[in-house]
């Protein structure tokens, strides 16, 4: 099973463009690369 984190902050993307991933920090004090897109237009 997943374990659900809520994400606190927002570092950095990794690199440009419509679909790219991010390096993001939770409410575990864990880093993660997440994929963030822009669905809407």
């Amino acid at each position: 099973m997943l374990e659900e984190v809520i994400v606190t902050r927002y570092v950095t993307p990794l690199r440009e463009g419509g679909s790219l991933p991010g390096i993001v920090e939770a409410d575990d004090l864990g880093t993660y690369v997440m994929k963030l897109s822009t669905w809407w237009r």
